[in-house]
């Protein structure tokens, strides 16, 4: 009896997966194209973490320590619409016993989340710098970016286009078979659901540089970032 559920499911799933291939002949084919872009924009995130056996007072460090963080950024002039700050996360540290078990309370962490968008990245080092230099400011990471974005995309899918149309045509072309027209492009990214999900797939590298530490002074501005642009394309294939 379970042979032959097996044997129905297995029939099911080969029908399922028949179902969503064309009845007609087509060639997959794929796209990419990537442009190096100089970045003018950078969202700077970091973190504010205290702690202190007394709520009260790791609450009072905590505002001492982001009342410094914005003080920075009223000297570098960062509008206040470009400043998020997230709700503050308090939490009980205790301690153990072998079995893992919490046991008495030795303070507790309070934490607040900040990012930042600077428009103008000319001063970016100094500032991430100053942040640093505040106690209790960790977990800085910078995601920079253009903003020219949206046209290198609009000209990326372009050419990720032509790309996957010029392969399309050179395997067509061998196979002695002409070149239909399109009939879908997906983002998946892998062919074992190419018939289930159409889209496009954008793979921009906007990170380009990542502190964990509070002591870290390696800050720089990346020369260029990536932006990427990849297409799955299916194209029918006339006799």
């Amino acid at each position: 009896m379970r042979v032959f559920f097996a044997l129905l499911l297995t029939i099911f799933s080969m029908g399922s997966i028949a179902s969503n291939l064309p009845g007609f002949p087509f060639v997959t084919v794929t796209g990419e194209s990537v442009r190096k872009v100089t970045p003018d924009k950078v969202t700077l995130g970091f973190s504010v973490i205290t702690f202190n056996k007394e709520a009260a007072n790791a609450q009072k460090e905590l505002y001492q320590s982001s009342d410094k963080v914005v003080s920075v950024l009223k000297k570098y002039n960062v509008p206040v619409k470009n400043i998020t700050s997230f709700e503050v996360n308090k939490r009980s540290k205790r301690t153990r016993d072998n079995n893992y078990n919490d046991l008495d309370i030795l303070g507790y962490e309070l934490r607040q989340r900040f990012e930042v968008v600077m428009d103008d990245i000319s001063q970016y080092s100094e500032m991430a710098n100053e942040l640093l230099s505040i106690n209790n400011v960790e977990n800085i990471e910078s995601r920079f970016d253009s903003s020219v974005r949206e046209e290198v995309e609009i000209d990326l899918i372009k050419e990720a286009a032509q790309k996957a149309k010029h392969k399309a045509e050179q395997m067509s072309a061998g196979l002695g078979v002409k070149l239909g027209g399109v009939f879908a492009f997906n983002d998946s990214g892998s062919f074992s659901s190419f018939f289930a999900t159409f889209g496009l797939k954008d793979d921009s590298r906007a990170y380009a540089m990542m502190s964990r530490s509070s002591s870290s002074t390696n800050l720089f501005l990346p020369q260029n970032i990536e932006i990427r642009k990849s297409i799955n394309v299916v194209y029918k294939l006339n006799n």
